[in-house]
């Protein structure tokens, strides 16, 4: 033991002083701020398969006072969330194609009723937190923060809602929501009104425990996701910006991800950390007319048939598992966690770091179609536009193909390789190819028979990959957070989740919010079989699934609330 009889005691007063003060602020602190990747943080060597997917400590529930998140999967909670949701479901606030300006387009006005709803069913977020309608009917909920130097949260959520289609289809009345005992069916409950209601429901749940706090939590909702966000979260994105600037949000959570997939005796969590990009390509085809009694070999519906057939037939477009794709953690975690449950050459295969077209091609021959397009850009022809009378030959056809494009690809090589799936069938058919930065012409002294336009609309680059690394501290806890919520559910206590990062092949809101952070998450928290029918016929959510998904948002809240030192403004 230290002899400290020798020290003035003004001296030793102050060592004790300093002493006392450190552990309560250690103590102040708490777990959450020290909180870790267990084992080595050092980022993976992809060489050495111990060092795979690196998991962060589990939580403990936060020391802030308030009501534990499982409380929130009470009976009582739940038949509270049917009821908001079925009300919810109740107002159809569909986005259509053809939507007109929001002033003048009747169908918009169903918004107003739904958001009419929201103030009834959540009297305290209306009274305490600061609402702005962002053109018109989009929703910035602002739970203003007592600390300004922490960078807010953004929880996302829309609106909107896709036709029903044949309402004669479904078990029960799309718009009409049904409660069976478990699952509530109706078009939105589970794209995405269920994460909406959820949010909702948590902020009044805070409010309810007056709740003040720190970190500035955000709810941005849009209402026209279904068609491409440009009229809602394009401009809540602009209003955050001239707010907040770029890169001062510390994470935003919209809907997405794969959910929670269960193997052996894990279970993988995983939100979407990526999105494909996106092109739409109108080729349109002009030749000369006539009359259908006296027709060439091929009229233009024809010709454009054999331009289709060049594209589909194009290989240039493969699935190529690069170091940089998310899917690749994943498949490390499978490969560390799951080794009984997987091929069982991948652990080989992720090893061997030269061949990158041969792991893609194998992977999609074994896993299909969901696993070949995270690695490949798709193409897909959607639409096909020609004729206008049965004895008129056509003079005009067009074609849109949809293009989704995987991160080892961009705009320009996509653009690329048209052009040259595209300019053999031209000379084959003597057609002058016009598009993109070139012109392909025939040869001199062949007859033009037409000419082919290229041109595309609604561009969109593969989006930034959000950082998930061992020393990403936003990540890890939002991926400490899913491993607490869910390791707690009676469906996975004892089993062991592993979050990861994956790729979505669609897109989701977060197009329009790249600038605001580098750490954005799409993230649906449901288990599998328990989100069913999204966009079809039938659709339902399993409620004991939508209340975990609250405690993920409750507890996230929480975490950051704690862990001060994430996240400030200036870093």
């Amino acid at each position: 033991m230290l002899d400290m009889s020798f020290m003035p005691r003004s001296l030793l007063f102050i060592l004790v002083s300093i002493f006392i003060l450190v552990s309560l602020l250690t103590i102040a602190r708490g777990p959450v701020e020290n909180f870790s990747v267990a084992g080595k943080a050092a980022p993976p060597d992809h060489q050495n398969v111990d060092t795979w997917c690196p998991l962060p400590e589990n939580l403990p529930e936060p020391s802030d006072g308030l009501q534990p998140s499982h409380e929130l999967s009470s009976k009582e909670s739940i038949d509270k969330q049917v009821e908001r949701l079925s009300a919810a479901v109740n107002v159809a606030t569909v986005s259509y194609d053809d939507n007109g300006s929001l002033e003048e387009d009747k169908r918009w006005n169903t918004f107003g009723d739904f958001q009419k709803e929201l103030e009834v069913m959540f009297p305290l977020v209306h009274e305490k937190i600061h609402l702005q309608h962002v053109n018109l009917y989009g929703l910035l909920y602002t739970y203003q923060g007592s600390h300004t130097h922490l960078k807010p949260i953004v929880f996302m959520a829309h609106q909107d809602v896709v036709p029903a289609g044949n309402e004669n289809k479904w078990t029960h009345p799309p718009f009409k929501a049904h409660y069976d005992g478990k699952f509530v069916w109706g078009r939105g409950s589970a794209d995405c009104k269920n994460n909406l209601i959820g949010i909702l429901s948590v902020f009044e749940h805070l409010l309810s425990q007056n709740f003040q706090p720190k970190r500035t939590i955000i709810l941005a909702s849009g209402f026209d996701e279904e068609t491409g966000g440009k009229r809602g979260s394009a401009e809540i994105a602009n209003t955050l910006k001239g707010r907040y600037g770029e890169n001062n949000i510390a994470m935003i959570l919209d809907e997405g991800g794969m959910g929670l997939e269960r193997k052996g005796n894990h279970v993988y969590a995983m939100p979407a950390i990526a999105e494909k990009g996106y092109m739409d390509l109108i080729m349109t085809l002009d030749v000369a007319g006539g009359h259908s009694s006296r027709p060439p070999p091929h009229s233009g519906i024809g010709v454009m048939s054999a331009f289709i057939t060049a594209l589909e037939k194009n290989n240039r477009l493969k699935p190529r598992l690069t170091q940089e794709n998310p899917l690749r953690n994943v498949l490390e975690c499978e490969a560390r966690y799951s080794p009984g449950d997987v091929e069982p050459w991948l652990r080989r295969g992720l090893l061997d770091k030269t061949n990158e077209e041969l792991l893609g091609r194998k992977l999609a021959e074994s896993r299909g179609i969901g696993t070949r397009f995270t690695m490949q850009t798709s193409q897909a022809v959607t639409v096909i536009r020609g004729g206008d009378k049965a004895n008129q030959l056509p003079e005009s056809v067009r074609v849109l193909v949809n293009y989704r494009i995987a991160h080892h690809d961009n705009l320009g090589s996509i653009r690329r390789s048209i052009m040259d799936a595209l300019k053999e069938t031209g000379k084959e058919w003597q057609i002058t190819i016009r598009g993109f930065w070139m012109d392909q012409k025939l040869e001199p002294g062949v007859e033009e028979k037409g000419v082919l336009y290229l041109n595309t609309k609604d561009e969109l680059q593969p989006s930034p990959i959000s950082p998930t690394g061992p020393s990403e501290m936003a990540w890890l806890l939002f991926a400490a957070t899913i491993r607490r919520v869910f390791e707690e559910t009676d469906v996975y206590r004892g089993k062991t989740v592993v979050p990861v990062g994956d790729v979505m092949t669609g897109n989701t809101d977060t197009i329009h919010y790249h600038a605001l952070s580098r750490n954005i998450y799409r993230f649906s928290p449901a288990r599998e079989g328990t989100r069913l029918n999204i966009h079809a016929v039938d659709e339902r959510i399993d409620m004991a699934a939508h209340v975990e998904g609250m405690r993920l948002y409750y507890d996230l809240i929480r975490n950051f609330d704690q862990f001060e030192s994430v996240e400030v403004v200036g870093s």
